[in-house]
């Protein structure tokens, strides 16, 4: 049988609750007498989602999707991959710092921002 608890007893006293409920016990929130949610015990299959969790479980959905051939490929030979593509890229920037791209996307190409007595450097 579920014990119940009101949303104040939950805001007040959530770490007590959540270990009832690891010990397998449901507890069922009410307000205003009536339920609103259940806090079960959490079990294996509630692990496996079909949504991503992540930015990164999107991101790689997407690309495997597109490109499947990298699913099979073994993580050392991604990253080698990874790093001759960052080479290539690098190659191909005209900035030869972050701070140098950043001046450029703020207006200020040549730093003279940072000459005017009032800038403060963050």
């Amino acid at each position: 049988m579920p014990k119940y608890a009101t949303v104040r007893e939950l805001k007040n006293q959530t770490t007590a609750l959540i270990r009832e409920v690891e010990k397998g016990k449901p507890i069922v929130v009410t307000r205003r007498g009536k339920p609103v949610v259940t806090l079960n015990p959490f079990e294996p299959h509630n692990r496996k989602s079909p949504y991503p969790t992540t930015a990164f479980d999107a991101l790689r959905k997407t690309i495997l999707a597109k490109y499947p051939h990298l699913a099979k490929e073994a993580p050392e030979q991604a990253r080698r991959e990874l790093e001759k593509t960052t080479r290539k890229m690098r190659r191909s920037l005209r900035f030869k710092s972050w701070r140098e791209m950043e001046r450029f996307a703020k207006g200020d190409r040549y730093g003279f921002a940072s000459l005017h007595p009032s800038y403060k450097n963050p």
